[in-house]
């Protein structure tokens, strides 16, 4: 198994460990959280943990075909796995406070948008031509 998809997958999980406390906290019964913590719950789950785990294994099944990569991967597939998660970690920061009204979290949150559809495109881009029909 490459090292990216091992970090992909490895990644995945741990959003889903904190996607799991997430929703705990927001849940407890008697807390009285300022902060929305749903939407940071479903980010967690959905881009973290599900699209990490499915771009890892995917990754990893696909057949390179002719191109050579690395051992370690492909540089798209990294440039996919830093701007998805640090795109995700500016929005567990950033996304319960924009409900506070606090503009001066506006910028990393349109900066953690701008950074996972970065994440997404490359890797979209690394995947596309490994999806060759057999010959």
């Amino acid at each position: 198994m490459p090292k990216i998809s091992r970090y992909f997958i490895k990644s995945g999980l741990l959003y889903l460990l904190f996607g799991v406390l997430f929703y705990f906290l927001s849940e407890f019964p008697g807390a009285k959280w300022e902060i929305h913590l749903m939407p940071v719950y479903w980010h967690l789950i959905a881009l973290g943990w599900v699209t990490q785990i499915i771009i890892g294994v995917s990754l990893w099944m696909y057949p390179k075909g002719k191109k050579s990569t690395p051992k370690d991967g492909a540089v798209l597939a990294w440039i996919a796995y830093f701007s998805l998660n640090f795109g995700l970690i500016l929005r567990i920061i950033s996304e319960p406070w924009i409900y506070q009204h606090r503009e001066i979290l506006i910028l990393p949150f349109c900066l953690s948008v701008i950074l996972q559809f970065t994440g997404i495109l490359c890797y979209v881009l690394e995947i596309w031509p490994r999806l060759k029909p057999q010959k």
